[in-house]
């Protein structure tokens, strides 16, 4: 047995593969293992891109609270990939919860405009939600409990008081 008939994995796959489609792979493989640095290391603990179709990013997470969080990044989200990766075509951003046989937890995001809209919504919403723990008269903060979410609550009442 001479060593002309060993040869390593990477020569077998080039012969059955040409260039073109194992730089796309490598592309590929590059985008899916990249997801932690675009969404940061704690949404990509609890998500995974699942797949690419049709130019969606399909995403799946664990709890959809996980989704509804990546939905409020969705549209950096989508910049990012778009910017990174562009021969991916991407369009859009699904949600699903993960094992869920590919049930979608949300519709794709039919333009930046609406994804703009949503994460405006979002926020007036975390205001207005900060507003109201604001307007809860001191006397009553007794009524919280855990002396840590009393401190929390002092600390968030201070910074929107400093705020008006």
């Amino acid at each position: 047995m001479g060593d002309s008939r060993i040869k390593d994995v990477s020569s077998l796959l080039s012969s059955f593969f040409d260039g073109e489609k194992l730089s796309r792979g490598e592309r590929y493989s590059e985008f899916f293992s990249s997801w932690p640095a675009i969404v940061g290391e704690r949404l990509a603990a609890h998500s995974r891109v699942a797949d690419v179709d049709k130019g969606f990013l399909v995403v799946e997470a664990e709890h959809p609270g996980w989704i509804q969080l990546l939905q409020l990044r969705q549209s950096s989200i989508l910049d990012a990939v778009v910017r990174r990766f562009p021969e991916l075509g991407l369009r859009g951003i699904i949600f699903r919860l993960s094992g869920q046989g590919g049930a979608l937890q949300s519709k794709p995001a039919a333009s930046r405009e609406e994804c703009e809209k949503g994460k405006k919504a979002a926020e007036d919403a975390t205001l207005a939600g900060e507003e109201e723990l604001a307007a809860v008269e001191p006397s009553r903060a007794e009524d919280l409990g855990d002396p840590a979410f009393r401190a929390l609550f002092a600390s968030l009442r201070k910074t929107m008081r400093g705020k008006q």
